[in-house]
């Protein structure tokens, strides 16, 4: 049976708990708005409806403020407006339209529900000017009225979702965070467990099996990056979800330190560990052949060289990567927390006796035992951030919040779309004087502006139309037929409700979402429930037709103006990176690594989030194997990971200028902060210029002479300063492998 039949004709128990929440909140709005005798009780459902697609309490809670505030202000924009434009409306809807544009910018700028109350923000202002432009006279009652019914219905949601099944936020993090977290132990697992490629080679010549190799290799490949990306969805989930906790109580705030805390060093983990594993790995992130399928002179070149530093690692060194994919894997296995940070802590004791007892190692491979040392820190704060997601009572924890990623020039185009999308349905409704034009005015306001915070939402528009084309036939059957044979309020919300509920049971599956839920709001928006409601087929249809009128016009709308796809945020997020890496010259050493941690975590996410769609999009154009067994190009260039590789790069720099300038101290001798202030806007640069496929140039010179200047000063101890040149050699050969990749994807 398909998932959409089973959606409906065997639902899920947590599916028949989510309708019949969400019927319950839109029959008590309703219940309320006729007995308070509400001019249009049909806002009242259409907000409980909107409050119950995330049904869990906190949740339901900080949508509601969001959207009671946002209605407010928006209201309060319209009294202005109408105040100054009462008799011009053309004035009027100038003033709605960069009202609309303005709180557009800011939902594209914000986060989580605030952007939502940005978005009701505009749709109050619009929906009161355009009722009340023909009867200025009664604008305090219509904007009173928008008031009441949206708040009334935001109550009644609130009120089911406490009361009836509730579900809490604090179940929902903990169980983020323990994906998270198994995800990313077994993400260490097979990158320590990965034999290296010298060995392997070698097996391989024995057996002469090179094409079990080559497969082997890729399910190793495909593993890694299927841990990586559920360890990042959750962690990305986590951010967006966590704010509501605040509203579950006082050890709310505490679950959100937690979740900072968790997101920052599962951050830092996967920097350092891409950076070991590119290291010991060159042949992961660098595909190893052309086009033609031959090896480029570049990729042997690379893959050589680093494969060189790989083999001076002394065989202990070796051992221990053995046994720490061993042990992340126990952990990964549900092994208890006590366990796992006894066996972290002797794991960390075992690699700085091993630092310490090897006198003749390299640079480099001291700087990998620095590296794993961090990397199990990480760890072990990791499982200590996962406590106090789930028992916060039990730690005190001060954890700054994130810094968001705003792109202004995306923001500036989504508000310019919503803009150019009012303004058409405006002039359409100005020149025609038809009564229903509002409501393609308020479709085109309010989906330009739920969907500012989709990545690509040009597949979803379409989708809404569906359940349109779907919700018109259900409203001429119940809504005209049935409902009219309804005498009292008991069989007319039973009536009225068996759509809805068909609606909500389709909603909870992903792939019907974008259906059931328009279903739902327009079989509400043209049944539109109140006490003197007709039952007129014509206008059941008129209606009908300026909603999709509406819909076509935002699509139109996102087809002219298109959201700007992976290529600009990865301009962007890559300018904004190099522009902090900069920066760390100038800052204080006392927070430099909140600081930055901070900017840079969102910008991971994002740059996962576009990683995800785009192995998607190449997964679905995927032709499968060739007949030798190879994977095909677009498996190969799903596998690099070039847009996530470049920004855990960033998170890597950033945390080794970090580490340099804590060990220079604040007393620092002009010569070495001078040489210091090179290499970082070196490093700044040729970040940018991996990032478009170019060889790092500058910072091999600049780091030579930094190590040059902190040996003739003195001011930096003989280990820390072998440290220090390891990690320039890690950081050279991670821009050059991380250009290489660039310039195949």
């Amino acid at each position: 049976m398909s998932p959409a039949l089973a959606a409906f004709l065997r639902p899920s128990p947590f599916a028949l708990k989510f309708a019949t929440k969400g019927v319950l909140a839109m029959a008590l709005a309703l219940y309320a708005a006729f007995f308070f005798d509400l001019d249009r009780p049909y806002w009242a459902l259409i907000s409980a409806a909107f409050l119950q697609t995330r049904p869990m309490s906190g949740m339901v809670v900080e949508k509601g403020i969001c959207q009671v505030t946002g209605t407010f202000v928006g209201t309060c924009v319209a009294v202005v407006i109408m105040g100054c434009f009462a008799q011009v409306p053309e004035l009027a809807l100038g003033s709605v339209t960069l009202w609309i544009g303005l709180c557009i910018y800011g939902a594209s700028l914000t986060h989580n529900n605030l952007s939502y109350g940005c978005v009701m923000a505009a749709v109050a202002c619009m929906i009161i000017v355009v009722l009340t432009s023909s009867a200025p006279d009664d604008f305090f009652s219509v904007a009173l009225a928008r008031l009441s019914e949206l708040s009334l219905g935001a109550l009644c949601a609130v009120v089911v979702s406490a009361l009836v099944w509730p579900i809490r936020v604090r179940d929902h993090l903990g169980q983020l965070a323990d994906t998270a977290v198994n995800a990313t132990f077994r993400y260490m697992a097979l990158a320590f467990s990965m034999p290296l490629e010298a060995d392997r080679a070698g097996s391989q010549d024995t057996a002469g099996q090179s094409q079990a190799h080559s497969q082997d290799q890729q399910r190793e490949r495909m593993a890694m990056l299927e841990q990586m990306m559920t360890g990042l969805d959750a962690l990305n989930n986590l951010e967006i979800d966590a704010h509501s906790a605040r509203y579950e109580g006082p050890q709310g705030k505490g679950r959100i330190r937690g979740v900072h805390l968790l997101t920052r060093r599962s951050m830092r983990l996967y920097a350092t560990l891409k950076a070991l594993h590119q290291l010991r790995h060159p042949e992961f992130f660098v595909p190893s052949q052309n086009d033609d399928g031959k090896p480029t002179a570049q990729t042997m070149e690379l893959n050589q060289a680093q494969n060189q530093e790989a083999e001076r690692f002394s065989q202990p060194t070796q051992d221990l990567m053995q046994r720490l994919g061993a042990a992340f894997q126990s952990m990964a296995d549900n092994q208890g927390t006590a366990q796992a940070r006894k066996t972290l802590k002797e794991l960390r004791g075992e690699c700085l006796r091993l630092s310490r007892g090897q006198r003749s190692i390299t640079a480099l491979e001291a700087r990998l035992l620095f590296s794993l040392r961090e990397v199990l820190g990480h760890a072990l704060v990791i499982l200590q951030a996962r406590e106090v997601i789930n028992h916060p009572g039990r730690h005190q924890l001060r954890q700054p919040s994130m810094s968001w990623h705003r792109d202004h020039g995306r923001a500036a185009i989504d508000a310019l779309r919503a803009m150019a999308i009012f303004s058409a349905t405006a002039i359409f409704w100005l020149a025609t004087a038809w009564d229903n034009g509002a409501v393609a005015m308020l479709l085109g306001t309010l989906f330009s502006g739920i969907f500012v915070s989709r990545g690509d939402p040009a597949p979803i528009i379409p989708m809404v139309l569906k359940g349109l084309l779907l919700a018109v036939p259900s409203v001429l059957l119940f809504g005209n037929v049935m409902l009219s044979h309804a005498q009292h309020f008991v069989p007319f919300v039973i009536i009225f409700s068996i759509p809805l509920f068909i609606g909500l049971l389709g909603a909870v599956v992903p792939a019907l979402a974008g259906i059931a839920l328009p279903f739902v709001v327009f079989n509400i928006l043209l049944v539109m429930p109140d006490n003197g409601m007709t039952f007129d087929v014509a206008y059941t249809l008129n209606r009908s037709l300026a909603a999709g009128i509406g819909l076509i016009v935002t699509i139109i709308g996102f087809r002219l103006i298109p959201v700007p796809g992976a290529g600009w945020d990865k301009r962007q997020l890559i300018r904004a990176t190099a522009s902090d890496i900069r920066e760390l010259a100038e800052r204080s050493t006392e927070r430099l690594d909140s600081w930055f941690g901070g900017r840079m975590g969102d910008r991971l996410l994002r740059l996962a989030r576009h990683e995800q769609t785009r192995s998607r999009e190449q997964e679905a154009r995927r032709s499968g194997e060739n007949a030798s067994g190879q994977p095909d190009e677009a498996q190969q260039q799903m596998v690099g990971m070039p847009l996530l590789t470049l920004g855990l790069t960033g998170m890597d720099i950033g945390r080794g200028i970090g580490f340099v300038r804590r060990e220079l101290g604040n007393e620092v001798p002009r010569p070495v902060q001078h040489a210091l202030r090179e290499l970082i806007h070196a490093l700044a640069d040729d970040y940018q210029h991996c990032a478009r496929g170019e060889s790092p140039t500058r910072m091999r010179a600049a780091g030579d002479r930094l190590c040059e200047v902190i040996e003739q000063h003195r001011t930096m101890s003989r280990h820390k300063q072998a440290l220090l040149a390891g990690w320039l050699t890690r950081v050279q050969l991670t821009l050059q492998s991380d250009a290489l990749r660039q310039q195949c994807s």
